[in-house]
């Protein structure tokens, strides 16, 4: 609201129209962009924790997957980085399966934040995304949600 106070008003308005007509393309698995999720920074990321993507089985491209992500912790920092960034060669992994990764929909309501997270292939936990991209996006698509939340990640103790 700030920014239509200031002089910088015009795009904020340009902006806001734009999520007016934009506003469902989170819930179709938004516009994933190989730009972003190949910035060096995601390999940064990746060795400082580590993370590792380890594959177990080989995925058919033919068919669509719902994948269940443990453990969540307080951010699910590690699902973020395997299936929103290339910086464990998701791609190279699992050829011709695309990822989109879960979030709560709040998320997608806030501006330029939601660009952010549609350019990686993270999407909506919602019925309505999870229908459209298992029965309309064709596929080859994965949805990863990550089982637990804050809730959960407060009520655990460290050794439990």
């Amino acid at each position: 609201m700030y920014i239509f106070c200031t002089d910088c008003w015009l795009i904020a308005v340009l902006y806001f129209t734009w999520l007016v007509f934009d506003w469902n393309t989170p819930k179709k698995g938004g516009r994933r962009s190989q730009w972003v999720r190949n910035w060096a920074v995601w390999r940064y990321f990746r060795d400082y924790f580590p993370i590792q993507l380890v594959k177990t089985h080989n995925l058919l491209t033919t068919r669509n997957y719902i994948f269940g992500y443990h453990p969540h912790g307080i951010m699910g920092l590690g699902a973020f980085c395997n299936f929103s960034t290339e910086a464990t060669e998701v791609s190279k992994k699992f050829p011709g399966i695309r990822p989109y990764l879960a979030t709560l929909a709040g998320n997608f309501r806030m501006p330029v934040l939601r660009e952010y997270l549609m350019s990686g292939g993270i999407c909506p936990v919602s019925r309505d995304t999870i229908d459209y991209l298992l029965s309309k996006n064709g596929s080859g698509n994965a949805i990863i949600i990550v089982v637990g939340g804050a809730a959960e990640s407060l009520s655990s103790m460290p050794g439990k």
